[in-house]
């Protein structure tokens, strides 16, 4: 793991980031205005959650965030982790067609492909838009789903 000690003295250790070789680490000036840095936080976001590395995922929002995900919304830390780690319970692989970026906003299309709670197959298309506050956390998620948010939690 990469730590630069001015990130640790701003008091944001605790904030996942990947370096532009896919490393896991803490990055001192956070993640690039032009949003560059911003990708392969995102791809790391896929692998993590397909791996059901629940801390790691919740660790990535703001305390104050949105996550608006098809018709559902999750307002605040508590109500996005109260999801990750109780409502979502589809497992599976995400595959990402493409991510585009613009300064602290990200896009993502592609498709899940897993399996529900009971084993029944789960394959949808999404879009995904996050937005990015100054610390790089995540403060609004807005995830498109081809069939409903119901579909794709269990």
């Amino acid at each position: 793991m990469i730590i630069f000690v001015n990130e640790i003295t701003r008091g944001l250790a605790d904030s996942p980031r990947v370096d532009s070789e896919g490393r896991m680490g803490f990055m001192g000036d956070g993640p690039r205005q032009d949003g560059v840095g911003h990708e392969p936080l995102i791809r790391e976001y896929y692998r993590r959650i397909d791996a059901v590395d629940v801390d790691w995922v919740v660790d990535l929002f703001a305390p104050d965030a949105v996550y608006e995900r098809a018709d559902a919304t999750y307002d605040g830390i508590a109500a996005i982790s109260k999801f990750f780690r109780e409502d979502r319970q589809i497992r599976g692989e995400h595959v990402i067609d493409r991510i585009w970026t613009d300064g602290d906003s990200v896009a993502a299309t592609g498709e899940f492909r897993g399996r529900g709670a009971a084993g029944d197959a789960r394959n949808v298309r999404f879009a995904d838009v996050w937005m990015f506050d100054a610390d790089g956390r995540v403060r609004c998620r807005q995830s498109y789903l081809a069939l409903g948010h119901a579909y794709v939690e269990r």
